[in-house]
């Protein structure tokens, strides 16, 4: 029988505040004006279906910028191309791999949107138990360039649950060839 490292009251703060996130994000589907849910999807929403957190999921570190300008594109889920700056990448070690994740700043014309960081990625559950086109995170600064980087908060763009919707799709170098048991699960499963 193997035994499980307990909780500490730092990590059940983080449980919990995990667990806050995907009730009030359920709560935000069905009600929100904004929700990418379609009427009759929204009727029979029972909330979504994610994988049990994580802890070993979640990591902290610095965003390392790029020296210089790398202009790139981003394809879309309906064909187009999105103007974007290669940013920089988040390093990590999971089991024992030193591992990266690119960070894109996509660009806009549009004068009332802004750039923002773009963290998608792609594993060995994409199209499978999660959404064929891939899953975003978006990092949580913690201080001056420390990041928390959760697959546990690991999510759908909108395209997963309505096709009016264009979504970026990962850049292939932000494929993992592995697994990555957390986060959002597909919108097939959540009926």
């Amino acid at each position: 029988m193997v035994c499980e490292k307990p909780y500490t009251a730092e990590d059940l703060k983080i449980i919990n505040e995990l667990k806050r996130h995907r009730e009030t994000k359920d709560s935000l589907f069905q009600y929100a004006e904004w929700t990418p849910l379609s009427k009759e999807d929204r009727e029979n929403f029972h909330g979504l279906v994610y994988f049990p957190i994580d802890l070993s999921q979640r990591f902290k570190g610095p965003i390392i910028e790029y020296e210089s300008t790398i202009l790139d594109t981003i394809r879309e889920t309906k064909g187009d191309l999105r103007p974007a700056i290669k940013y920089g990448f988040f390093p990590f070690q999971y089991k024992n791999r030193e591992l990266k994740i690119q960070i894109y700043k996509i660009l806009s014309d549009a004068p009332q949107s802004t750039e923002y960081l773009f963290m998608g990625f792609t594993d060995e559950t994409t199209g499978k138990e999660t959404y064929g086109a891939g899953r975003y995170i978006n990092p949580i600064k913690k201080g001056e360039n420390i990041y928390i980087v959760d697959f546990n908060l690991a999510y759908n763009p909108y395209c997963a649950y309505n096709k009016k919707y264009s979504c970026a799709i990962p850049p292939d170098e932000n494929h993992f060839n592995f697994s990555i048991f957390a986060g959002e699960k597909i919108y097939r499963y959540h009926k």
